[in-house]
């Protein structure tokens, strides 16, 4: 019988063969300058294109949507049994946990409870019949939100493509029209009219428009949804004892994308006087961002040792036992590791090829190492690094998955390579998931680190 990972590799692979039957067609339809990619270029979604952009789409059985809701579902309820349990309900106690920094800290709002995962893009591996999440990715800063839905129209409207992914009965959800409504009826419990209130896509002025930056892309696709958004520099609103204006028009929502990475202190006075109005109820801010550093990395840890330790109840463990990977923050300790009790940097020193070493926050793949693909020197000096520094690290047991066929468009044709890949889906309120899509590393490149490769939309069969 095959793993579901083998089951994934074969739909995928029904897929490649026939895009290669249709190499040059595809070549030529999605070619960079091409007609078909006007969308994507008036979208500004620089990140998507060329060796960016992933051709074919990939296929994943609806049983894999049907897991991720499930155990979605499941981290949420173990959140809150470890927050009212052993945290007591305490935001200190959960700072605590999380390593927290008194220049984080202060973005917090302790007079209520975290909200977990409103808006979030779990990243996850597929290995074997197991679905582990690697990183929960929280907070309305993830990316990929309208690439998704923009690449996958593109994706719908392709002659060859289209067809094809309607005779296998293939479909896929767009997430920003999840998203609107969510936006929606946060502007009502606000009593905002969402016909006429100015949806702000907020991120710092050096960022926005960047690379990788798709800022000015949600907004376009809210538009499409009917709300009035518009992207714009956190430096270029202006805050009052009343409320926020761009432009001299007062802005009813905030969706924020700016943070307070990789710069908790730097960033703490551009962002503070607007987390203000928020909670002032001057203006929606979306999300809190109080919400997305509760589901810090760092927070795998804590899970992971809980589920450990048998504290959580049994239908929430069966759902977890594989999709959270065994994590601990590195620190000069003893833990548990394998049903033993072992010293925790001596082991990881010994297990290099199992483990994954990460920052405990920050974004895109900064300081990420993995094991397999790090010489033992290189390692140890790497855990060592990471023992001194101020800011937390942890170890994760590495979600071993096998390498799969890739593709882009280069040269007028298909370039394919054996690669590895993870998925990332989107949950937005109840919606789990909201959309899938599937990442690769930079093409050429074949890794297990996934950051600023290809991603595109998946479909569900």
């Amino acid at each position: 019988m095959q793993t579901l990972e083998q089951q994934i590799d074969s739909l995928n692979a029904k897929m490649q063969a026939y895009a290669l039957q249709h190499a040059s067609e595809l070549g030529a339809y999605f070619d960079n300058s091409g007609r078909a990619l006007t969308g994507v270029r008036d979208s500004r979604l620089s990140c998507c294109v060329g060796d960016r952009m992933p051709v074919p789409p990939a296929l994943l059985p609806r049983a894999v949507a049907d897991r991720l809701a499930r155990c979605h579902k499941a981290f949420q309820a173990a959140l809150d049994l470890i927050f009212d349990g052993r945290l007591e309900g305490s935001w200190s106690r959960l700072a605590e946990a999380l390593r927290l920094e008194e220049p984080t800290f202060r973005y917090i709002d302790p007079a209520r409870r975290p909200r977990w995962l409103t808006i979030s893009r779990p990243d996850v591996v597929i290995h074997d019949d197991d679905i582990t999440m690697v990183e929960p990715n929280s907070g309305s800063s993830v990316g990929y939100l309208p690439d998704a839905d923009i690449l996958g129209r593109l994706f719908d409207e392709s002659p060859i493509i289209g067809g094809f992914l309607s005779e296998l009965g293939a479909h896929r959800s767009d997430v920003v029209p999840v998203l609107a409504a969510h936006l929606r009826e946060r502007l009502a419990l606000a009593g905002e009219s969402a016909k006429d209130a100015l949806v702000v896509v907020a991120e710092f002025k050096q960022d926005l428009g960047g690379q990788c930056d798709d800022c000015y892309g949600l907004a376009q696709e809210l538009r499409r949804q009917g709300l009035h958004a518009e992207a714009a520099a956190i430096e270029d609103l202006d805050v009052s004892d009343t409320g926020i204006a761009w432009q001299t028009e007062r802005c009813a929502m905030i969706y924020r994308v700016a943070g307070e990475e990789p710069d908790p202190i730097g960033n703490y006075p551009m962002l503070a006087p607007i987390l203000e109005a928020g909670r002032r109820g001057h203006v929606v801010v979306v999300d809190e961002i109080d919400d997305a550093i509760a589901v810090n990395k760092t927070l795998l840890a804590t899970v992971s040792e809980e589920l450990d330790a048998g504290r959580l109840p049994s239908h929430v463990t069966d759902e977890l036992t594989t999709f959270v990977p065994w994590t601990r923050v590195l620190e000069e300790a003893h833990a548990e590791a394998g049903g033993k009790r072992v010293d925790l940097p001596e082991w990881c020193l010994a297990n290099r090829e199992a483990l994954v070493l990460k920052p405990g926050a920050g974004y895109g793949g900064r300081g990420v190492t993995i094991g397999c693909e790090t010489e033992p020197a290189r390692w140890a000096a790497c855990l060592d690094e990471a023992l001194s520094a101020k800011e937390a690290w942890l170890v994760q047991r590495l979600a071993r998955s096998h390498p799969t066929t890739t593709s882009i468009i280069r040269c007028g044709s298909l370039a394919s390579e054996e690669t590895y890949v993870d998925y990332s889906y989107f949950g937005i309120g109840n919606t789990v998931p909201a959309t899938i899509v599937r990442k690769s590393p930079q093409f050429g490149r074949p890794s297990r680190r996934v950051k600023y490769g290809g991603c595109g939309p998946v479909y569900v069969i």
